[in-house]
């Protein structure tokens, strides 16, 4: 699998792949970081999702993310839990808006002062 790495500005191109044992190989990296992340990309693909929710109240939505990167595979219940949430003002810069999202036990914070 050809991918290209995003963890430094180089932008390697990487070539993974894994045999019938579960070995995965990267080549194409400058640095170990792009081993790491071909590795990881490969095995168990993760995002940080970004968003808006509701305020009640308000029109202005609230800003909110991912406290850290989640299962791709769960992204879509993430995006759908954000569309159902209403917050009730006051708000701080990383409270807890939905704790574990999805059953990532990854939390969505807010990301702004309202």
């Amino acid at each position: 699998m050809k991918m290209i790495c995003i963890n430094c500005p180089r932008g390697c191109e990487l070539d993974v792949e894994q045999t019938a044992d579960g070995t995965v190989t990267v080549t194409g990296n400058a640095c170990p970081r792009g081993e790491d992340y071909g590795r990881s990309e490969l095995v168990n693909p993760t995002r940080m999702v970004t968003g808006l929710v509701r305020v009640a109240g308000l029109r202005k939505p609230l800003p909110v993310k991912t406290k850290t990167a989640i299962p791709k595979g769960k992204i879509d219940a993430t995006l759908f839990a954000l569309h159902q949430t209403t917050v009730q003002l006051p708000v701080k810069i990383g409270d807890v808006i939905i704790p574990d999202v999805a059953g990532t036990g990854v939390d969505i914070v807010a990301t702004a002062n309202m």
